[in-house]
């Protein structure tokens, strides 16, 4: 593999876990000033792992094969979740 191979694939990893993460941390504490920046980035990494979770458990109980569509939408679902959440929350 060459450097810009790895380099997308990096990339790729890294926006899968952070942006799905990201909003669900969005969605769970609204407010600017509810975390910390590092306590965000934090909690956004472990919330990132949330579709990988709900994948396993669609494919253990439900027989729900994990391919290129059920994951795809598995992470759009669930930024989906966390975005409107965080925009339920926010008007409150």
């Amino acid at each position: 593999m060459d450097l810009v191979a790895i380099s997308i694939v990096t990339i790729a990893i890294i926006l899968f876990i952070a942006i799905p993460g990201f909003l669900l941390s969005m969605a769970i504490f609204p407010r600017k000033e509810d975390l910390d920046p590092v306590e965000r980035v934090g909690l956004s990494v472990i919330l990132g792992l949330t579709p990988f979770f709900l994948l396993y458990f669609g494919d253990r109980n439900f027989s729900i094969p994990i391919t290129d569509y059920t994951t795809l939408a598995t992470f759009l679902l669930v930024s989906l979740a966390g975005y409107v959440g965080w925009r339920y929350r926010i008007k409150k």
